[in-house]
């Protein structure tokens, strides 16, 4: 399966993606590297070979190979316009690819997708292919599906105009898709993006506070309730019974 087959990625091949999103989110990389690195870190997990599976403007798997520096390491984009920005990232043990991996007959310790699965049309063909291509996998998700946005109404529509998500997860939707395509949950947490990033604007900062101190008592019924937290989850792929 090439990585088209996953879906209809058209806006990230032309223009519209770029002209809503023209820093590519690159502002998020070191924030989302420090939480990849806590749950390989503590699950013992040290790659000799990694990959990020649209990798957009390179920022996190640049991050990852001069953390990992004995490690191969590849980062692979189908946006031109992203790709473009990689070029000016580098690192002595990494290499950028405009494709997929999914047809290149490599095989990785570890592969990455942080913030796609939500943007491909069949995220189960998607989760499949990640486990026939490596040993680990990383996946960070956004849990777009909560109570208030359902609410709000236009949360949803702008995730979906804006941000180009194609699903809306929760936390139990999320990891039944992976174990329903033969990845074994290893590890998962929960990432408080919308408090970490709170200090962005006033409002935010205001809204911040009373969601974290509702997040220490009752984690995931607050995270279905207002949402505002994505999902950092560790696989394996599951040996098939013998």
């Amino acid at each position: 399966m090439t990585l088209n087959e996953a879906g209809n990625l058209s806006r990230y091949l032309d223009e519209r993606y770029i002209s809503a999103n023209s820093d590519w989110h690159q502002d998020d990389s070191a924030w989302k590297f420090a939480h990849i690195s806590n749950i390989l870190d503590r699950n013992s997990i040290r790659p000799a070979s990694l990959c990020e599976i649209g990798c957009g403007a390179g920022g996190i798997v640049e991050l990852m190979a001069r953390h990992l520096p004995d490690a191969t390491v590849d980062g692979f984009e189908i946006s031109p316009h992203a790709f473009a920005i990689c070029q000016q990232r580098q690192a002595p043990n990494l290499t950028y690819t405009q494709g997929s991996p999914f047809d290149g007959g490599r095989h990785y310790d570890v592969s990455m997708a942080i913030d796609v699965i939500e943007h491909v049309e069949d995220p189960f063909a998607f989760a499949r292919s990640m486990g026939r291509i490596s040993t680990h996998q990383v996946l960070h998700i956004p849990l777009d599906m909560n109570a208030l946005a359902v609410a709000r109404g236009w949360v949803i529509e702008d995730a979906r105009n804006h941000i180009g998500h194609l699903h809306y997860f929760t936390k139990a939707t999320a990891l039944s898709l992976l174990d329903e395509c033969g990845l074994e949950v290893v590890d998962h947490f929960y990432t408080p993006w919308a408090i970490d990033q709170a200090g962005k604007t006033l409002k935010k900062r205001l809204a911040a506070f009373p969601r974290k101190v509702a997040f220490g008592l009752a984690p995931d019924a607050i995270v279905r309730l207002v949402g505002g937290w994505s999902l950092m989850v560790l696989t394996r792929t599951r040996s098939a019974p013998s």
